[in-house]
């Protein structure tokens, strides 16, 4: 650590004996020219002059401007530079390193758990885990339409199955589509679109008769016994002790940390994602309120260090305001 101090000092030395806009104080803005060149030579010195942009909101006494006008542009980029060095090759922050990926292992242990109990619980207690619904046939029977035709009407027989519980009541959408058409297709289409509420409770199973909406093909297909025509069913919400069970209310019960997570595992693809967000997320949430991510754990596991290296700079970084 002596040996990155001393090759600290020596840096500040060489950029402060020559002539340039770095031996400002940062009390001084510099103008547009000399931000252009002394850029042009180093671009890493925008994101320290941005620093100097934000602490000027915080110095607004003669006090503030007598405190922090020892420290040009080359002591805190140096400074700055130096520390970036540091983090990567230093030791101290090897170990920092390691010492934070000790514990965030366990913890990310943790949260594989906590996530799978969660998806398992939202699979498992989905309206389709808990009722079968299954086309059985048709009932015809003739009758005489408005314009005095025969015609004919179709009741659909549905079998509503429990499948680990007894129900209290259920929602669901229903529909047939040809086997050329897309299988969602009467789910989508209002013309074919068809509900069922189911009030009455269901120990094991039922069969119950309905009066489908039908398309004049789909019509024809059922009345002819057509194999191809699918049944396509969707299961909106289940109803039994006492709760409601459908994909809203589930989601309800699953922790925010962990329901972000899960929701946002479909976007694996996108650039942007970055699963230790929501996984640092769970950690707070549910396993350790104190959890800090790695850059905030060795910049408080670090602070002896920064501050050795130059107290005045470390305390000009860190000011917000009258100390």
């Amino acid at each position: 650590m002596f040996r990155i101090i001393i090759a600290y000092i020596c840096s500040v030395i060489l950029l402060t004996g020559c002539q340039s806009p770095l031996e400002k104080s940062v009390l001084e803005p510099l103008t547009t020219k000399q931000l252009d060149k002394v850029a042009k030579e180093d671009k890493s010195f925008l994101a320290t002059y941005s620093i100097v942009e934000e602490k000027w909101n915080y110095i607004t006494s003669p006090a503030d401007s007598a405190r922090w006008r020892g420290v040009t542009y080359a002591r805190l980029h140096n400074y700055l530079n130096t520390i970036k060095s540091a983090e990567i090759n230093s030791p101290l922050f090897k170990k920092l390193r390691s010492d934070w990926e000790d514990s965030y292992a366990k913890s990310s242990n943790q949260v594989d758990s906590i996530v799978s109990l969660w998806k398992n619980y939202l699979s498992s207690n989905s309206p389709d885990s808990l009722v079968s619904v299954l086309f059985c046939g048709v009932e015809l029977e003739k009758f005489r339409n408005s314009k005095k035709e025969i015609d004919t009407l179709v009741k659909v027989k549905v079998k509503i199955k429990r499948l680990k519980f007894p129900l209290d009541s259920l929602s669901l959408l229903y529909g047939f589509s040809l086997d050329s058409c897309a299988v969602d297709t009467a789910l989508v289409s209002n013309d074919t679109l068809n509900s069922i509420k189911y009030n009455r409770r269901i120990s094991d199973s039922i069969i119950t008769k309905v009066y489908p909406t039908l398309l004049p093909a789909v019509k024809k297909s059922l009345i002819n016994s057509d194999t191809l025509l699918k049944f396509n069913v969707e299961v909106q919400a289940v109803y039994a002790n006492g709760k409601c069970y459908n994909a809203d209310t589930l989601k309800k019960d699953v922790p925010s940390a962990v329901l972000a997570l899960i929701e946002s595992e479909t976007d694996l693809n996108d650039p942007m994602f970055d699963s230790n967000f929501y996984r640092e997320n769970i950690i707070r949430q549910e396993i350790n309120p104190a959890f800090v991510s790695q850059s905030a754990y060795i910049k408080l596991n670090a602070e002896d260090f920064y501050r050795e290296l130059d107290s005045l700079v470390f305390n000009y970084i860190n000011y917000r305001g009258e100390l």
